[in-house]
């Protein structure tokens, strides 16, 4: 079950990642109105950096089954579901709580330490 638990939180998380960049470069830095080029600049590398994480954590959650065992799996998923905890944080920070992006990724870090 726990390895279920890892498949759906890494599907989702690459998901997540997928969305978040195709939606951060087309609708948030494409319509931006930043103050100045280096800060579309910024705004664009925070986007495209943060989707990057999350695709690999995405792909480590749905391989550790595979690859990891005992304290190192417990481990690998533990550093995953803090970087996708972060993000959660940050978003639901960021946006007052208001986006599902973080309750999205508030549930996908559930997930992914049931299956730790």
């Amino acid at each position: 079950m726990a390895d279920i638990f890892l498949y759906t939180a890494g599907g989702f998380t690459v998901f997540i990642a997928i969305v978040h960049g195709y939606h951060g470069a087309t609708k948030v830095v494409g319509t931006s109105h930043a103050p100045s080029v280096q800060a579309k600049r910024i705004l664009h590398a925070i986007m495209f950096l943060s989707a990057v994480y999350w695709l690999i954590g995405g792909l480590v959650l749905i391989a550790a089954p595979h690859l990891f065992e005992g304290e190192v799996r417990k481990w690998v998923v533990w550093t995953v579901a803090a970087m996708l905890l972060t993000g959660a944080l940050g978003n639901m920070w960021g946006t007052r709580a208001k986006h599902f992006g973080g309750y999205f990724l508030l549930v996908v870090t559930g997930l992914a330490l049931a299956g730790a």
